[in-house]
């Protein structure tokens, strides 16, 4: 399942960042906030390094950060791939949880990865000590479970085009970072196969529903709300419009060279900044509660991501804009 961070690399930023994931679970207590700061552990793995080995124990829970992981299971001479997770994913060995015997799988980086990681042992501690742990670890838990059973079944029953369209359903925004033999593996379908698919969708992708899409997409931001959610994500926003999901994500890259996430984003951003215009108006605001009318979930989301596109943060954006020392 995933929860996405601003691609900062900041550490303590990412580890505030990760705190507030857990938060939209369930309110964390002032302790446990103190306790994950001092335990979280931002990790990098260069391209093809692995985070943990078949046969060895795993005995931390990871949050991927940034790039893309890949699990794979050898067995009579045989390799298969038993999952794939992108930015935004909690993971960890399945088979081998909590470090309590060897994993039955390898995970490895295919690009250059950051994940926060924290021990077994201290999940444990956790668990004793600050009650509302065991209700988010549940929860994530739980979410997990039936998405692997959805993927399960999918892949069991689905025709090849049907496993292909749900993986772009569940990771549009870096299909194309993940390596088309494990697409093909992880899908149970042959790599040929595969490659006839992929020319399929793209021939379906045509110049006029391009167009047709795109003032779809331009009509929903206008007239509602969308873009103020906090939780707004490609999947509700392709479900808003009865669109898949690929597509939406196809455009955009295409038009605006940006993911969904950073569309969106960039959005929010030129609210604020109109709004800064007429400062005035919100004089009852603080600029985290300009950032929280615009649907960022924290302020440090906020102000990472408004620092990313302007250079500034927003005070010193406001002062430049004003003429205030």
């Amino acid at each position: 399942m995933r929860k996405k961070l601003s691609k900062i690399g900041n550490a303590s930023s990412q580890i505030d960042q990760l705190i507030d994931v857990f938060s939209t679970y369930h309110p964390l207590s002032e302790g446990l906030k103190n306790e994950l700061i001092l335990r979280l552990k931002p990790k990098k793995l260069k391209k093809d390094t692995y985070l943990a080995t078949q046969g060895e124990y795993c005995d931390h829970f990871y949050y991927l950060v940034e790039g893309i992981l890949i699990a794979t299971t050898n067995r009579n001479d045989k390799q298969l791939t038993t999952f794939i997770v992108a930015d935004g994913s909690f993971v960890t060995s399945i088979s081998g949880m909590y470090g309590q015997r060897p994993s039955d799988e390898s995970i490895f980086a295919v690009e250059d990865t950051s994940v926060i990681a924290l021990h077994a042992q201290d999940f444990h501690c956790f668990y004793q000590h600050y009650p509302e742990m065991n209700i988010i670890m549940r929860l994530i838990m739980e979410r997990c479970f039936q998405e692997a059973h959805e993927r399960s079944n999918m892949i069991r029953l689905g025709t090849a085009k049907e496993k292909y369209l749900y993986l772009l359903e569940h990771i549009p925004e870096h299909i194309n970072r993940i390596p088309i033999t494990h697409q093909a593996n992880y899908l149970s379908i042959r790599q040929e196969t595969l490659q006839r698919i992929r020319k399929e969708i793209d021939l379906e992708n045509n110049e006029k529903s391009t167009l047709e899409l795109l003032a779809q997409i331009d009509q929903c931001l206008q007239e509602t709300d969308v873009i103020f959610q906090p939780t707004i994500s490609i999947k509700s926003f392709a479900k808003m419009l009865n669109v898949p999901t690929h597509q939406i994500n196809h455009l955009i890259k295409k038009k605006y060279k940006k993911t969904f996430n950073q569309f969106i984003h960039t959005l929010k951003i030129e609210h604020v900044k109109q709004k800064f215009e007429n400062i005035s108006d919100y004089k009852h605001l603080t600029l985290e509660g300009i950032g929280t009318e615009v649907g960022f979930k924290s302020r440090s989301v906020f102000f990472s991501e408004f620092k990313k596109q302007t250079g500034l943060s927003p005070g010193e954006y406001l002062k430049k804009l004003h003429g205030t020392p």
